[in-house]
């Protein structure tokens, strides 16, 4: 495993305002997220990506690991940020956006916001029911990585997609999608305008479902599915430090 798909956090100091727990996506890494993360960093908040179980190992390894186990390190990323004792914000990329509403339904009195680069939410795909069936007789298939519009640019993602733990993730689509309407806390979507991986209507699904009243979203018209190492990505970044700063502003005046 490299370096960089290694857990990243970083410190911003004592005049940091909040911290950002970012999720990243199915059979990806940390790696993904990280130029997010610096960009959070340098804008002077705090930030926490953990790596998922089974995630930057061979994908027989991810294929022994299920949704649970993902959200479990999610859920120890927020304890982890809340230890900055900053108000916290959760981002997510894919299936990390997933983890995100999950976390929201679940633990939102304890996040200021979500930020959302093309979330997964429903499949799409008229075999994807199949799954918890195939993988006995067809462990994995082909790798979903590096959907990247930027021909200079590669992701760093599982050689092969493990059925079974496929499966898990249209479990966690599932009962999260059931429980959308939990979400009330404000919502930031960034949804690629072409995406071979995630259909841009899921971000539509997600945006009808939540209950939150601050809900905003923003058509990112030259990047494919891993938007944060794309042509969009300072798009992302500038827009996710302008929600934050505006959050927090909101929650200071409403305080005074």
């Amino acid at each position: 495993m490299s370096t960089e798909s290694e857990a990243f956090t970083f410190d911003a100091g004592p005049s940091a305002e909040a911290t950002m727990l970012l999720c990243h996506g199915f059979t990806g890494d940390p790696s993904s997220l990280r130029p997010w993360g610096e960009h959070l960093r340098d804008a002077g908040f705090n930030v926490v990506c953990p790596l998922l179980p089974g995630h930057a190992l061979p994908w027989r390894e991810l294929a022994k690991t299920r949704w649970p186990e993902w959200y479990g390190a999610i859920e120890r990323g927020l304890d982890a940020a809340r230890g900055f004792g900053r108000p916290v914000f959760a981002g997510g990329l894919s299936m990390g956006g997933t983890l995100a509403l999950r976390l929201a339904e679940h633990r939102g009195g304890e996040l200021s916001g979500l930020v959302l680069v093309n979330p997964a939410i429903y499949d799409d795909k008229p075999h994807g029911f199949l799954a918890p069936v195939l993988r006995y007789v067809m462990p994995s298939v082909g790798a979903i990585g590096s959907d990247v519009a930027r021909p200079d640019v590669r992701e760093k993602a599982s050689d092969r997609t493990p059925l079974a733990a496929f499966a898990s993730v249209r479990r966690l689509w599932k009962v999260t999608r059931a429980e959308l309407p939990r979400v009330t806390v404000p919502v930031r979507i960034f949804t690629s305008a072409v995406d071979h991986v995630v259909h841009p209507r899921n971000s539509a699904v997600v945006k009808a479902g939540v209950r939150s009243k601050d809900v905003e979203s923003t058509v990112l018209p030259r990047s494919y599915h891993v938007a944060t190492l794309d042509y969009d990505a300072e798009t992302i970044f500038s827009g996710t430090v302008e929600f934050m700063t505006r959050q927090l502003a909101k929650t200071r005046g409403a305080h005074d």
